[in-house]
């Protein structure tokens, strides 16, 4: 088989490692993931050149499918799992194909049969489409990726499903397109297709930046911005639902002992770092326990299901992982803590109480009481 035959390939192949190696985050050096793949490559292609009667190049991207063998190296070049690897595989080789086809398709209106008119096509055509692939295209595709976590799970299979049937399709419409005459309404239909899938990227990409939009309103509006806790609206929400549930639960009021003291001695920057600080360790303390929001100014609210051991309380008062970063000598905190028992009082009346029974006991302890 003429060496020419296979120069388009070879080309298809190029661009996909190219652009795989964009989108991906490679576990070695550039020259060691390059050599890697370049010697795959070479020993793949002597081995298909020699036996060229069984695996000739036609064109058609069947021989496409066997680019899953390029994920078993893949696999250990990028850090990647081997799922978005295929997803991303795919995508390289709708555009390759795509690009493939269409030369296919164009040099047979110009001269059928002709390799050398294919593969000047094709160049021809890579450098069309090449600058708005890799400017617009692929950073939007490596966003996607990169943030489609925001969704649940199934969203990576509906990408691998979507990707590999957009792949199939062009596979079998372009070995259709081959056993007649090319046309100029075949050209038509295959660039109509590759619009629609590079749209259809750009639409995912558009829904992802939306969705990330709105989780960061969500967090502006839940989170409180100093401590990265949720904050009152939040608290007095969950509490409503928590109260619905009918189960015993329990409040705690923490309050920052001589806080003022911490602004006027070190500046307000120390006090917001004592803040972040206290709410580093409240959270990590309770972490398998219950939930803390900042309530506000140097306040504290914890709601946790059913009654919290004292050993847990104790901790939370002597904060003995104060020292550990700590922009400050730690000044205690005052603790109420309110068992709330059904029927349930509302939200607003649950942290009035346990707001008085806090300042019962302001500096000599914790008050506890019952709602």
């Amino acid at each position: 088989m003429p060496i020419i035959q296979y120069l388009p390939a070879l080309e298809l192949l190029f661009f996909n490692l190219f652009t795989i190696n964009r989108c991906c985050h490679r576990r070695y050096s550039f020259f060691k993931t390059f050599l890697t793949l370049f010697l795959f490559s070479a020993v793949l292609f002597g081995f298909s050149y020699t036996f060229a009667e069984e695996l000739s190049f036609r064109g058609d991207g069947s021989l496409s499918l066997c680019g899953l063998i390029f994920l078993i190296p893949f696999r250990f070049l990028y850090k990647e799992k081997l799922p978005l690897l295929f997803i991303i595989a795919c995508t390289c080789w709708v555009y390759t194909l795509g690009i493939l086809s269409l030369s296919i398709q164009i040099a047979g209106m110009l001269e059928p049969g002709s390799w050398i008119y294919i593969l000047t096509v094709q160049n021809f055509l890579y450098l069309l489409t090449l600058v708005p692939f890799y400017k617009h295209l692929v950073p939007k595709y490596i966003f996607v990726i990169e943030h489609i976590g925001i969704f649940e799970k199934r969203w990576y299979k509906y990408m691998m499903l979507s990707n590999c049937l957009s792949f199939l399709l062009l596979v079998v419409l372009n070995g259709y397109f081959l056993k007649k005459e090319a046309s100029f309404g075949k050209i038509l239909i295959l660039f109509l297709l590759l619009s629609t899938i590079c749209i259809s990227y750009l639409i995912l990409h558009q829904i992802v930046l939306d969705a990330i939009k709105i989780n960061d309103l969500k967090q502006e509006v839940s989170h409180d911005p100093l401590t990265g806790l949720r904050n009152r609206t939040q608290l007095l929400t969950d509490l409503q639902s928590v109260s619905k549930t009918g189960q015993t639960f329990s409040v705690l009021f923490m309050d920052l002992d001589r806080f003022k003291l911490i602004n006027d001695q070190y500046g307000h920057m120390a006090g917001d770092q004592y803040l972040k600080h206290f709410a580093g360790i409240s959270s990590d303390i309770l972490t398998d326990l219950g939930r803390v929001y900042r309530f506000g100014g140097d306040e504290f609210v914890a709601v946790c299901p059913g009654v919290i051991p004292q050993q847990i309380i104790d901790r939370l008062k002597e904060c003995r992982e104060w020292d550990s970063g700590a922009p400050c000598p730690f000044n205690q905190v005052s603790i109420g803590m309110l068992l709330c028992e059904p029927p349930h009082p509302d939200a607003e009346e649950i942290l009035r109480r346990v707001d008085r029974l806090m300042y019962q006991n302001k500096t000599a302890g914790t008050s506890f009481g019952k709602a």
